[in-house]
């Protein structure tokens, strides 16, 4: 079974550096579905899709776009639809994103990643340009899986930080509400990064969770 490793925004395939082996593409996230299209075209068969924040929503697209490619997937600090609004609390405020935005505008992708990564010394941040990091943000915004989430019908582990202030923790519980069969591990004092923060106790979640998917 082949590992396909996801990585999120503003972030590069580094981010992987402590789990097993596997393939970790370099993404672009300006277009899911674009990129979705390209990555579907080159995997084989028997996947476990592991999926990153923003790399987890391209997971949850590629399961949905390719059933017979994917064995099973895994959500890291993920969400279906990213902002909150009147029909969905779980996602981030709108007044927050707007900040981020403006924040990134004024001071650079660093101001993003002193918020995602808790130590400078975190691998897989990547320096992209303002435009570039406003583009993948308003992707970001666009995005909505939660009407498809009951088609996934592959095995799946949801990983959450209980301190996650990016993709709340709420998100993990309604993908976990939505998706059949999945299981949800909520990682104590762990933020946005379990991969990591905690590298034993993800590496841990995710051997025996391949171990039982294979």
């Amino acid at each position: 079974m082949l590992i396909t490793y996801l990585h999120g925004f503003a972030s590069n395939p580094d981010v992987w550096q402590s789990q097993p082996k596997g393939y970790a593409p370099k993404l672009d996230l300006s277009d899911l579905k674009k990129e979705c299209a390209r990555l579907g075209g080159e995997l084989p068969d028997n996947t476990t899709l592991v999926g990153w924040s923003m790399g987890g929503m391209l997971a949850l697209k590629m399961a949905l776009d390719f059933p017979n490619k994917i064995k099973s997937l895994v959500l890291v600090s993920t969400s279906p639809k990213f902002v909150a609004g009147d029909d969905y609390p779980c996602g981030l405020s709108p007044v927050i994103l707007r900040k981020i935005r403006k924040d990134i505008k004024r001071g650079g992708i660093v101001v993003f990643h002193h918020l995602a990564f808790k130590d400078d010394r975190f691998p897989g941040k990547e320096i992209v340009s303002i435009d570039k990091a406003i583009q993948e943000l308003d992707e970001l915004e666009r995005i909505d899986l939660r009407e498809a989430l009951n088609k996934i019908k592959v095995p799946t582990l949801i990983i959450h930080g209980e301190k996650d202030e990016i993709c709340l923790p709420s998100a993990a519980e309604y993908l976990h509400n939505r998706i059949a069969g999945s299981r949800l591990v909520i990682l104590k004092d762990v933020w946005h990064a379990p991969q990591l923060e905690v590298p034993e106790k993800f590496n841990a979640c995710l051997k025996e969770f391949i171990g039982h998917a294979a």
